[in-house]
């Protein structure tokens, strides 16, 4: 009677595993195959993006290496990214003690501050940097570019740096106090070197959230700075350059091998 009674329930349970799994292979595949799809038709020839490709070969990477159109739009997109990175940590990482290791009146604030940027959209987030920065003489400027860019990174810096500091006990630095230590040799000889990796896990986030972006560039940026996004976008909208296909390509698999490599280093300092 009771193998009678479970039965409906295995059938139902059963039921329910197929179909999440239905559902979860539906949403990777809805998610990688537009990847997929780039990756395939780099690898094509011709004057125009097709699928299938006509042909099979490396020619939109050469012509990457060898035109010299992609070359000043990448290195000022690694250019403006870095000093975004450490911009953002030399914000961030100071921010991140006086909200997790003091009394300081207002951390509530000065935390919802930091996460500000994730909550506001980010086109309103540019129309509003673009009020203030015209009336400053910063539309159009490299180091405009990079305080817009530190303002984005900055709550994924925080929360990278807040979650590792957390677990970072502060009897630690009292025990090495009452060995001698003084406040500023506890903090560098033990919190900071315990922190390290979450740091290079920041500036790498950091750094990501940079290269990637494409809106503050489009807003802020004028006529004169052409970062690789922007430089992609145009690309699309006005002309479609076969070699953005691998272009494309290329940026997926640094961006991705950032990553990793960042939440590696979180994983390692755990």
């Amino acid at each position: 009677m009771s193998e009678l009674m479970n039965r409906p329930a295995r059938v139902i349970d059963g039921a329910s595993r197929v179909l999440g799994g239905l559902l979860v292979t539906a949403a990777v595949a809805f998610l990688l195959l537009p990847a997929a799809l780039v990756l395939v038709l780099s690898f094509g020839t011709g004057n125009r993006v097709q699928f299938p490709p006509q042909g099979w070969g490396l020619d939109r990477y050469t012509e990457i290496f060898s035109s010299g159109n992609w070359g000043a739009p990448t290195l000022l997109s690694f250019e403006i990214a870095f000093y975004t990175a450490v911009g953002a940590l030399a914000v961030g990482l100071p921010l991140v003690f006086a909200l997790k290791r003091s009394l300081l009146p207002g951390r509530q604030f000065l935390e919802g501050l930091a996460f500000a940027p994730i909550v506001i959209p980010i086109s309103a987030y540019a129309v509003g940097m673009y009020a203030v920065f015209s009336q400053l003489d910063l539309i159009g400027t490299k180091h405009g570019i990079v305080i817009a860019h530190i303002a984005h990174a900055l709550p994924m810096v925080v929360i990278v740096l807040s979650t590792s500091l957390e677990q970072i006990k502060p009897e630690l630095e009292l025990a090495a106090m009452t060995m001698g230590a003084s406040r500023s040799r506890a903090w560098t000889g033990i919190t900071f070197r315990l922190l390290a990796p979450a740091v290079l896990s920041a500036f790498l986030f950091g750094f990501i959230s940079s290269f990637d972006e494409a809106v503050f560039i489009t807003f802020l940026g004028g006529a004169g700075l052409i970062t690789l996004p922007k430089y992609i976008f145009d690309s699309v909208q006005y002309a479609v350059d076969p070699a953005i296909t691998a272009m494309a390509t290329l940026l997926m698999l640094g961006v991705t091998f950032l990553m990793l490599l960042g939440t590696a280093l979180r994983k390692d300092k755990k």
